[in-house]
C-alpha cells in the first residue's frame, strides 16, 4: 500500500543545514526533490523556512547555500544595536529582522501561502508553526497558544511567505516580536512531528469556512495512522540539555528560585517539547513507519571543529557550518539505504 509521508524539520537556527544537507544528500541519490517524495512537508523555525523553500520549489543545494551564504545577513548586529539593546540580550533582541526579511523577500517576493496550494495541487500541503502571544476569541483575548499556518487553509491564504518564514522563527532574546504578535514555533512545537501527526489524522469539519481548500469544512486530512509514514529531521543537539545530580545537590539541595532556574528554563522547555513530540508519535506509529534522523555533538565521530561543543542557533562562522554540513553528509554516506528503504526508494 503507498502510504502517506510526512517530512517534519525541527527548529535549531542555523544548524538547520543539518537538515538541508540530509535532504539534499537525498535528492543526490535519487534525483528526487522532496516534493516528488512527501505530501506533507511541516516545519518549524528554520525546519518551517526549508520547508517553505522547497514547497515554494527552491531546489537542495538552494537551500544548504542559504545558510553558508546568508548566515551573517540573518543573524547581523552592530556594536551600536549592543550598547543600544544593553549589551546583548538584557534590553532588546540580540538581532534586527530587517536584513532577514530582505532576504526572504528576495528568495520569495509578494508569494502568499495560496501560491503554495496553487505550485503543489491538492495533494502537497505545508505547514508551519509558529506560536501566538494575544490570540483572541469571539473577539475576546485568550490564553497564549501555538498557531500553525496551513497552504490549504482559507484562514491564512494571504499570508506573504516572507512573513510566515519571520513568524515562525522570531526566537525570543535573537529577534523582535513579529508583527507585535508571533513569535518562535520552537516556543510550543520546536519538534512538529506530533503536529503534523494530529493534522493528518484529523477527520473533524467545521462550518466555520477557514479550513482546507477547495470547499472549506475539513480541519485536516482525514488519514488513519496505518496511512502515515513519518520522516523526522533535527538540527543536531550538544546532548547536554540535562542538569548534573551533582549541580542541583550543590545548589541548596534543589529548593531553586528564579536565580536557580532562570539559566537552565529556555533550554529546558524547548528540549522538552521536542522529546515529548518524539515520544508521542514513537507510541502511535511503529519503527518501520517513524524514522528519526539526529546528531549528538558529543559522539566521537562528530568533527573535531564541533565535537563536545555546544552549538547556538546564531552560529556564522563558516568552518563550523561546514563541519555541520560534513556530519550530516558522514551521516547520510552511513546511513542511506537505511533512509531509502524508509523512504520506499530503493526499488
Amino acid at each position: 500500500m503507498s502510504q502517506y509521508k510526512i517530512l517534519s524539520i525541527d527548529g535549531g537556527g542555523t544548524r538547520g543545514i543539518i537538515p538541508a544537507t540530509i535532504l539534499d544528500c537525498i535528492y543526490r541519490e535519487t534525483g528526487k526533490h522532496p516534493t516528488d517524495i512527501f505530501s506533507l512537508l511541516a516545519g518549524t523555525s528554520t525546519g518551517g523556512i526549508l520547508c517553505t523553500g522547497l514547497a515554494f520549489g527552491k531546489s537542495t543545494q538552494e537551500m544548504v547555500s542559504l545558510y553558508l551564504d546568508k548566515s551573517d545577513e540573518i543573524f547581523y548586529d552592530t556594536g551600536w544595536d549592543d550598547i543600544r539593546d544593553g549589551f546583548g540580550k538584557n534590553l532588546g533582541a540580540d538581532y534586527s529582522n530587517k536584513k532577514f526579511k530582505r532576504i526572504l523577500e528576495d528568495i520569495f517576493g509578494d508569494a502568499t501561502l495560496h501560491d503554495i496550494y496553487q505550485k503543489v495541487g491538492e495533494d502537497t500541503n505545508l505547514m508551519v508553526c509558529s506560536f501566538d502571544l494575544n490570540p483572541e476569541e469571539g473577539g475576546k483575548p485568550i490564553n497564549f497558544r501555538p498557531k500553525v499556518l496551513h497552504s490549504h487553509f482559507i484562514r491564512d491564504m494571504q499570508v506573504k511567505l516572507a512573513d510566515l518564514c519571520l513568524m515562525t522563527s522570531a526566537g525570543p532574546t535573537y529577534f523582535p516580536i513579529y508583527q507585535n504578535k508571533y513569535v518562535d514555533g520552537g516556543v510550543s512545537l520546536n519538534n512538529p512531528a506530533m503536529a503534523a501527526l494530529a493534522y493528518a489524522i484529523n477527520a473533524g469539519e467545521s462550518d466555520v469556512a477557514e479550513y482546507r481548500h477547495p470547499n472549506g469544512v475539513k480541519k485536516g486530512l482525514g488519514k488513519e495512522l496505518s496511512d502515515l509514514k513519518i520522516l523526522s529531521i533535527g538540527c543536531g543537539t550538544s546532548n547536554k540539555n540535562f542538569i548534573p545530580a551533582d549541580e542541583i545537590r550543590k545548589k541548596d539541595k534543589g529548593d531553586w528560585g528564579n536565580l536557580q532556574w532562570v539559566k537552565y528554563l529556555p533550554d529546558l522547555l524547548t528540549e522538552s517539547n521536542v522529546q515529548a513530540s518524539n515520544y508521542y508519535v514513537s507510541q502511535l506509529l511503529p519503527d518501520d513507519r517513524y524514522k528519526r534522523l539526529q546528531l549528538f555533538f558529543n559522539e566521537a565521530d562528530a568533527p573535531a571543529a564541533i565535537r563536545n561543543k555546544t552549538m547556538g542557533l546564531d552560529v556564522k562562522d563558516a568552518k563550523l557550518l561546514k563541519a555541520m554540513k560534513s556530519y550530516a553528509e558522514a551521516l547520510c554516506a552511513k546511513e542511506m539505504d537505511n533512509i531509502l528503504d524508509f523512504l520506499d526508494l530503493n526499488n
